[in-house]
């Protein structure tokens, strides 16, 4: 895969797909995982609805930079990341779609850098006030184990995570495969995830920056997700003006294949319909 060297200093690891003449939709993934949340599948499910997808390794996250131990950030460092690459590619603009961690950044980045939005999709993320989207007791319990750095290790931890927020599409063989992929691939270190979450939780509250938005919004969450509840969700979308939001069935806080058809409908035509083209 393709590595874009950022002037920050930042190299960041992405992969493309579809025709590149369509509009661009930016993939921003989670705490702890990688470019590969987003799988070929999906990718190529959601190009061929008319879209160049774009999806990418966050910095300390898979083949992307990883940072020295002792170093911080912010998510609008993260967001600026995401700029650096747009301008890399020599993107305008584009839709702009995150998950968890990269709904946080894509927020950061619809408000912070409207220009380079056509559009935003937050999917199974909250808006920083910790009174919304309060994981379960389990899910949290989980979190606060880290994943070991020993291949084998985390791909099992993952998995036994991944069935505590899993949709009620998961498939243990399918979800095993994917962990196996991504420790094969990279294993983020201790400090990486660290910092990562800091990023995501240290900021506080983002009501205010997010009241801010004006471009169109969709806010995806589903009612089975035990890390970050549906309130989480409901919440991002009374606090960015005229959000809408979609509650999804079923799904969980990961992206199952059995979600895919709903969560590729659900982007396709909220990007479409904020491109006039439905």
């Amino acid at each position: 895969m393709p590595i874009a060297s950022l002037p920050s200093g930042i190299d960041l690891c992405y992969e493309a797909f579809g025709d590149p003449g369509d509009p661009v939709v930016l993939l921003m993934h989670g705490l702890g995982s990688q470019l590969l949340l987003w799988e070929e599948g999906f990718c190529e499910g959601l190009a061929a609805t008319g879209f160049r997808v774009v999806r990418y390794d966050q910095r300390d996250s898979g083949r992307s930079t990883i940072l020295e131990e002792g170093t911080s950030y912010t998510l609008s460092d993260m967001a600026l990341d995401a700029v650096g690459l747009l301008d890399y590619l020599e993107f305008a603009d584009v839709h702009v779609v995150g998950l968890s961690l990269g709904g946080m950044t894509a927020q950061v980045l619809a408000a912070e850098h409207p220009q380079r939005c056509r559009s935003l999709v937050s999917m199974a993320s909250h808006t920083g006030d910790r009174r919304f989207g309060r994981a379960t007791d389990q899910a949290r319990d989980a979190m606060g184990v880290a994943v070991p750095e020993d291949p084998v290790l985390a791909a099992k931890k993952n998995l036994a995570d991944r069935r505590i927020w899993a949709s009620v599409w998961h498939d243990d063989d399918h979800a095993g495969s994917v962990f196996a992929a991504y420790a094969e691939r990279s294993v983020q270190p201790h400090h990486a995830w660290r910092r990562q979450a800091r990023a995501a939780y240290d900021g506080g509250s983002r009501e205010d920056l997010l009241a801010t938005i004006r471009i169109p919004t969709l806010v995806l969450h589903g009612t089975s997700d035990t890390l970050i509840t549906p309130s989480g969700g409901e919440r991002t979308a009374a606090v960015i003006p005229e959000a809408d939001l979609v509650l999804v069935n079923g799904w969980g806080h990961d992206l199952a294949p059995g979600a895919w058809p709903y969560l590729i409908d659900a982007i396709s035509t909220h990007c479409h319909r904020a491109d006039g083209t439905i």
